[in-house]
């Protein structure tokens, strides 16, 4: 009997420490976990395949700033951006995607969060980036920039989110012979789901900085997170959880807890338009800022023909347009078909094709690796002008990482595009187009 006794005075304090030890677990289980049965997001998960990932050095930064755990508050530490919104609520991404779970693909309401003036049913105004007329006054509204995924793995189809909507599509590359977009919206209130959205690069934000735009981005290479931090831009950040209730996993990109998990952060009109207000974004430019962008009707009277276009990046990527001359646009290609949006099955087209060369070289050093990029978007550069089934030959500068791109022709006149959507492929210096 006494043995018993003993027996049970022992076993029971271990049986405590199981429970305890097991309450535990589930709970930590749980947090990473979202009710969708996908994995939130935790630390630096937001760049490429798992070769390569983003670095040990952004595992740091996010350690620094108190959120590589799930459930923490998500405190930016020295990065918050100043004069916009540093008292704003700080979130961990992986918190607010689980908690926030809207319709995205609502009307939105153009009064929470809306700058601009209305001119129903006139049309008179311009919007700064297409030359297009629009019922908007959009001339003092900051545009946003979201970084797009183009890895052909993590598309669903040859297809990606709220593409065909932007109004300036820059395309460059960033590993591997892999291309990313940086997708500039102007009306931003009105688009529908825009996606995968995808890490920073530090010319991505320079690019960001040049329309004085908000950039939007789901983590960064080092340098990337450096020149975000440094430069004081406004940035909405899924992986550092910074102004994170704008993006959203989409469920439907996570077939399994596989690569595509870090194809699956998406934000939208509707999320943008309700929060920048609450984190009190500023929304307008200062009343110095000018967009240098030109249009006219008739951009190219003269030129060599150009009604097929092979962008060439790398071995294994190019992107080939086709002219449509009835309704004047180049409609895009990529990976062997045509390139749609995924919102809507619109096929991606535009009406200019922008193609500049820049020095492009593997980075060395800054804890940077796995064949990231180096390209210079200061200086100047020769380029391409395409539009109406003509190209001419043009030149680029740009006199620092904050100021806009200037292009001109060859006797010196800047270009003047026409009028809406435009593309920008940065190539590398001497990998010439192909023009048809």
């Amino acid at each position: 009997m006494k043995l018993i006794i003993r027996f049970i005075v022992r076993i029971i304090p271990l049986m405590l420490v199981a429970m305890v030890l097991i309450g535990n677990f589930a709970g930590l289980k749980a947090e990473m976990v979202n009710e969708n049965g996908s994995v939130a997001l935790r630390g630096e998960q937001a760049d490429e395949t798992a070769k390569p990932q983003e670095t040990s050095s952004a595992s740091s930064i996010n350690r620094s700033h108190n959120i590589a755990g799930a459930g923490n508050t998500g405190s930016t530490g020295s990065s918050g951006i100043p004069g916009n919104g540093d008292t704003a609520k700080r979130v961990s991404s992986a918190s607010s995607i689980r908690r926030v779970n809207d319709n995205t693909g609502s009307n939105v309401n153009h009064v929470i969060g809306n700058p601009v003036a209305t001119n129903p049913g006139n049309g008179s105004f311009i919007n700064p980036l297409t030359g297009q007329n629009t019922v908007l006054d959009l001339t003092i509204v900051r545009p946003v920039a979201i970084s797009v995924s183009n890895q052909r793995g993590a598309l669903p189809t040859n297809a990606t989110n709220g593409i065909s909507q932007a109004d300036i599509v820059y395309e460059l590359l960033v590993e591997g012979g892999i291309t990313r977009f940086i997708a500039l919206y102007q009306d931003y209130m009105n688009v529908g789901v825009v996606g995968s959205i995808r890490s920073a690069r530090h010319y991505t934000v320079e690019l960001a900085e040049a329309y004085n735009a908000i950039f939007i981005h789901a983590g960064g290479s080092p340098l990337g997170f450096e020149e975000v931090d440094k430069r004081g831009i406004t940035a909405c950040d899924a992986v550092r959880g910074i102004r994170a209730d704008i993006f959203h996993r989409d469920v439907n990109r996570i077939p399994g807890q596989t690569v595509e998990n870090y194809h699956s952060v998406t934000t939208s009109g509707a999320r943008m338009t309700q929060w920048f207000p609450i984190y009190d974004i500023k929304l307008v430019h200062d009343n110095n800022y000018k967009q240098a962008l030109k249009f006219t009707n008739n951009p190219i009277p003269s030129g060599n023909r150009a009604h097929d276009v092979t962008v060439k990046f790398s071995s294994h990527k190019n992107s080939i347009f086709t002219y449509n001359e009835s309704q004047n646009l180049y409609y895009m290609a990529q990976f062997g078909s045509q390139f749609k949006d995924a919102n809507n099955n619109a096929s991606v087209a535009f009406t200019n094709l922008l193609i500049i060369e820049t020095p492009v070289s593997d980075l060395v050093g800054h804890g940077e690796g796995a064949g990231r990029q180096d390209m210079s978007t200061v200086g100047s550069g020769k380029g391409y002008f395409v539009n109406g089934g003509k190209v001419v030959n043009i030149n680029w500068s740009r006199t620092s990482k904050s100021s806009q791109f200037v292009y001109t022709l060859e006797n010196g006149n800047e270009i003047e595009l026409g009028r809406g959507k435009t593309y920008i492929g940065i190539i590398p210096t001497g990998t010439t187009p192909v023009f048809s």
